[in-house]
C-alpha cells in the first residue's frame, strides 16, 4: 500500500495555512508521483497508490478547508474528485481482470471462451479508462491548482 509522506517539518506553532499548504503540497506530490507509472498502462500496483494518494489528498482538502480560499480550493476539490473517479474505473478494470484470470486457471473448456471474452472487452474498457484518465490528470496538471499552495517563500509549489 501507498505510504502517506511524512511532516517532520511541521511545528505545533505553524500557522494553519502554511500547515495545510505543506500537508497538501505534499499530498498532491505523492499523488503525481505514481502518474508515470499509471499512464505506463500496466503498473495495476501504481494505479492502486496513485488511487490511495488521491483518497488521502481529498480527505485533507476536506479537513483544512477553513484554511484556505474557498473558491480555488472547491475548484481543485473537484478537478481531484474527476481525477479519483477516472481513476477509480482504472482499477475497477484492474480489479475485474486479475478476477477474471484466476477463473481462467480453473475453467472448463466450456467456460473458458466466455471469460477470454470478457477478459478482452474489460481490457478495452481499461485502455478506454486510462485515455480518459491521461485527458483529465493533464487538464488537472495544468488547471494552476499549485498556486493555492504558496511554499514558504512564496513560490508556487510545483
Amino acid at each position: 500500500m501507498a505510504k502517506a509522506p511524512r511532516f517532520e517539518s511541521l511545528a505545533p506553532q505553524e500557522p494553519l495555512g502554511r500547515a495545510a499548504s505543506t500537508v497538501l503540497r505534499g499530498l498532491l506530490q505523492a499523488a503525481l508521483a505514481d502518474a508515470p507509472a499509471v499512464l505506463g498502462g500496466e503498473d495495476v500496483k501504481a494505479t492502486h497508490d496513485m488511487r490511495v494518494a488521491m483518497r488521502r489528498l481529498r480527505t485533507a482538502q476536506e479537513t483544512f478547508a477553513d484554511a484556505l480560499p474557498s473558491k480555488p480550493l472547491r475548484a481543485f476539490a473537484r478537478a481531484a474528485r474527476r481525477v479519483g473517479r477516472r481513476l477509480g474505473a482504472v482499477r475497477d478494470a484492474d480489479v475485474h481482470l486479475a478476477a477474471l484470470r484466476a477463473a481462467l486457471g480453473g475453467a472448463t473448456v466450456a467456460e473458458t471462451p466466455g471469460i477470454v471474452y470478457a477478459i478482452d472487452a474489460i481490457g478495452v474498457e481499461r485502455r478506454r479508462a486510462l485515455a480518459k484518465f491521461a485527458v483529465e490528470l493533464s487538464q488537472f496538471d495544468r488547471a494552476g491548482f499549485f498556486s493555492l499552495l504558496k511554499d514558504e517563500d512564496g513560490a508556487e509549489a510545483r
